[in-house]
């Protein structure tokens, strides 16, 4: 799953496209809500009407409309914290619906202090939901005075998770080291947390750590990535594996830093790198051919999943991909028990 913390200004909301929104019901007065509704150019007259079905003080989570994108109101508390299972049951609702992009709004106005708490909780709950979800993409908006603070709060998120993991396999002895199966880039990221439910219904995840890196959006060159983060995961490891879907920007970026970065802690790297179909154009395999050569200059053993014997008038776009995507999983598995 794809989480894209967006800064929101204070002078106008502005849409952004999923398949539902969430936010908190208020419509007393200049309200974040009503900034939503706005901006989506939703009838505010018929959400004031269902008023009746946030008064009482249990706290309800309601889906409202017919076709996307969904709103998803949801009853105002005392606290950000009032509820803890808030986030969840928004991600329940937005399932039911079938969307696969959901966009929370809830901490897009904030007139106080940062609620840090509130937030950690509410990104805990949707990594938590990642393997148990059909969607694909959650827009958290945030007040844009305190983006840097978010990003900060999801950076230590990731790292709480791949530290509980580490000990989940072995204890608390934090000296050891693990083996690091490593996804980059949106596609990659996808496939490689699809082996990590495979790994954990199995119960043979032995002494192996698996995490993903996806880049995010900036306002300057379009992409970039958490490198900290990066460092923080292959610091750790006694050997990584990259997998990359190579072709696009994103990944090959990753993959470059994350070799370069193993290579001054003397951790040795596998790679195994997709090839992109004939069809996806000439620009995607001389991005793929570039970082084959790149990595293999820097010293990492690759494993290329070519993709030509795939392209044949029997399939589809779409069986292509699952074939290769299963030529790549078979290739991470081959890796995994090598280690044995």
């Amino acid at each position: 799953m794809e989480v894209v913390i967006r800064p929101v200004a204070h002078v106008a909301y502005e849409s952004v496209k999923t398949d539902a929104i969430s936010c908190t019901y208020d419509m007393d007065g200049f309200t974040l809500m009503n900034e939503v509704l706005r901006a989506y150019r939703l009838d505010r007259e018929h959400f004031r009407k269902c008023a009746y079905m946030h008064e009482s003080r249990k706290f309800r989570v309601i889906s409202h409309g017919d076709k996307k994108p969904f709103v998803i109101t949801t009853t105002k508390t005392e606290r950000w914290d009032s509820e803890p299972s808030a986030t969840e049951q928004i991600l329940n609702t937005a399932d039911a619906e079938r969307c696969e992009s959901l966009c929370m709004t809830h901490f897009a106005y904030i007139l106080s202090a940062f609620p840090a708490d509130a937030f950690m909780q509410c990104l805990r709950q949707i990594e938590q939901a990642v393997q148990m979800t059909q969607l694909k993409r959650v827009v958290l908006d945030v007040d844009e005075r305190y983006a840097d603070v978010a990003n900060d709060v999801y950076r230590q998120v990731k790292l709480k998770i791949a530290e509980d993991d580490h000990r989940r396999v072995h204890g608390n002895r934090g000296a050891d080291k693990y083996h690091l199966i490593l996804g980059l880039g949106s596609s990659a990221q996808r496939l490689v947390l699809r082996y990590k439910s495979k790994e954990k219904n199995a119960g043979c995840s032995g002494n192996l750590i698996i995490a993903a890196l996806d880049a995010n959006a900036t306002c300057l060159d379009g992409l970039d990535f958490d490198r900290e983060e990066m460092q923080a995961l292959v610091d750790g490891a006694a050997r990584v594996l990259l997998v990359v879907c190579a072709g696009g920007r994103d990944g090959a970026d990753m993959a470059k830093f994350a070799v370069q970065h193993a290579f001054t802690k003397k951790i040795p790297v596998d790679s195994i790198l997709s090839k992109p179909f004939e069809w996806e154009g000439s620009r995607k395999r001389t991005t793929a051919l570039s970082l084959l050569e790149d990595l293999r200059a820097t010293g990492a053993n690759v494993i290329v999943v070519e993709s030509t014997s795939l392209e044949t008038d029997d399939l589809g776009w779409e069986e292509q991909f699952m074939q290769l995507d299963a030529a790549m999983l078979e290739e991470v598995d081959q890796w995994s028990l090598g280690l044995a």
